[in-house]
């Protein structure tokens, strides 16, 4: 068992936002967390990674590796170039690099500070985390927003591979793939 949630509960000031959460995540598998917006997603997410804490119930994750995690929001340096980023970020030297430069399309943009690009071209940038990962346990918030058709099947594919290489993949989204997928519905 990758990860265990056991009678996961979560509150502010009262209000009970998710309630009795239990799931068993095998290693190797997938498993997409949907709801309406505020149904508790993101912060279940946050639970897993230990960023948030529950206010009942435990939570217990097999893995000796580092987690990916990619959230919604790109955590880039909009003053810094695309290049600058990277460098940041300690890719520079990942011997993937140049391969998911050409993949994402970004090598045009390598001297383009972050806040003139896309929303999308900021997206792939942020992908890079996803595509130089060496964890086991990969958690994503909304991967596919802002992404193009093309640059969807392209993550879709690298996760596909990922789980064949017998990774976990948690994740939430609005947006249909083609990963097969355990389904937890909050409400």
């Amino acid at each position: 068992m990758m990860i265990n949630l056991k009678n996961i509960q979560y509150q502010i000031s009262q209000k009970p936002i998710l309630q009795n959460i239990n799931l068993n995540i095998q290693e190797g598998k997938t498993t997409i967390i949907m709801g309406k917006n505020g149904s508790g997603k993101s912060t279940l997410l946050r639970i897993i990674l230990g960023i948030t804490n529950p206010t009942k119930g435990s939570i217990s994750i097999n893995s000796t590796k580092d987690k990916c995690y990619l959230g919604h929001k790109n955590a880039l340096k909009n003053y810094l170039s695309l290049d600058d980023n990277i460098l940041l970020m300690e890719f520079d030297n990942h011997p993937c690099l140049k391969k998911y430069i050409e993949i994402l399309d970004l090598k045009k943009y390598l001297d383009v500070n972050v806040a003139n690009l896309s929303y999308g071209q900021q997206k792939k940038l942020g992908l890079l985390r996803l595509f130089l990962n060496s964890s086991d346990l990969i958690i994503l918030d909304e991967p596919f927003v802002g992404l193009d058709k093309e640059t969807q099947i392209i993550l879709t594919d690298f996760l596909t591979d990922q789980l064949k290489e017998n990774k976990t993949l948690i994740y939430t989204s609005h947006i249909e793939c083609d990963i097969d997928s355990k389904t937890l519905l909050l409400k």
